[in-house]
């Protein structure tokens, strides 16, 4: 059965392999990027399935114009996927009030908007799914990434509590964790702060670990979020690629070790204060 969707962020990465996935795959697809041109390739393979739409998920205008007009064209959608963000790298005292700002507000309150005007329309037709693309970032965090990595811990949180929330009006959620993909994540999508000479050892480890890695084909991912949509009950949680599943469950495992160890600690505050 074929399904209707609105993605964000499709000039490039995750969005752009997923359009052409489901549109070789014969869904109908609102494909959306910055500007028409960057998109205009895609749509340009199955015009009588695809739509192009301008939007900067930073433009609340914009957020409201393209799904009425996504809603129009195909009657409905499916599934809704926030793609759009980028990465900051480098360490939190270097980087800059604007540079912060500008972040949170694509990747966090951009996909919340996106949501937020989805929503009504959603609950009328008693269905949807939205799949929001957050990153192993999202579980787990590192150094130099710490302001990249909040604001993917935001979208889980928010994942985790939008489940339950929109679960009686049948919509279902789930939040993507991409690991090393073959993107321009490491390009034109991460902005690296100043430099700071009182960082340099550990932006020599991050340079050694980037370069040790293997980066998969985005394709891949496309493929399966195209599947995991395709389930009757998809995961809250999916990490994308074997590197990503092995962090996460590298992180559950610390957690659940430090939780144990510090349990007296926790059960402690419950004890009465003499």
């Amino acid at each position: 059965m074929t399904k209707r969707w609105f993605i964000t962020g499709c000039s490039t990465g995750f969005g752009r392999a997923l359009a052409e996935l489901l549109l070789e795959r014969g869904d109908q697809v609102a494909v959306t990027g910055l500007t028409l041109e960057s998109v205009q390739d895609i749509v340009a393979k199955a015009p009588d399935r695809a739509l192009g739409l301008e939007l900067d998920v930073r433009n609340p205008e914009q957020v409201r114009s393209s799904l009425d007009a996504a809603w129009k064209h195909f009657g409905g959608i499916d599934v809704l996927v926030n793609n759009a963000g980028y990465g900051v790298q480098g360490p939190l005292e270097s980087v800059t009030d604007e540079q912060i700002q500008n972040l949170f507000a694509t990747n966090v309150f951009g996909m919340m908007d996106v949501i937020r005007a989805a929503l009504p329309r959603l609950r009328e037709q008693g269905s949807g799914h939205i799949i929001n693309i957050s990153s192993i970032g999202g579980r787990c965090s590192g150094a130099l990434m710490a302001l990249y990595s909040a604001t993917k811990y935001a979208v889980e949180g928010l994942c985790a509590g939008l489940a339950p929330e929109l679960a009686p009006f049948g919509i279902k959620v789930t939040a993507i964790e991409p690991g090393s993909f073959a993107t321009n994540f490491g390009t034109t999508s991460l902005v690296k702060v100043e430099d700071n000479p009182a960082y340099r050892e550990a932006m020599q480890a991050f340079e050694k670990a980037v370069a040790s890695a293997n980066p998969q084909d985005p394709r891949g991912a496309a493929r399966v979020i195209a599947d995991v949509a395709d389930t009757e009950n998809p995961p809250l949680q999916l990490p994308l690629g074997r590197p990503a599943y092995d962090m996460a469950m590298m992180t559950l495992k610390a957690q659940q070790e430090e939780l144990e160890q510090w349990r007296a600690y926790s059960e402690r505050a419950s004890a009465p204060v003499e």
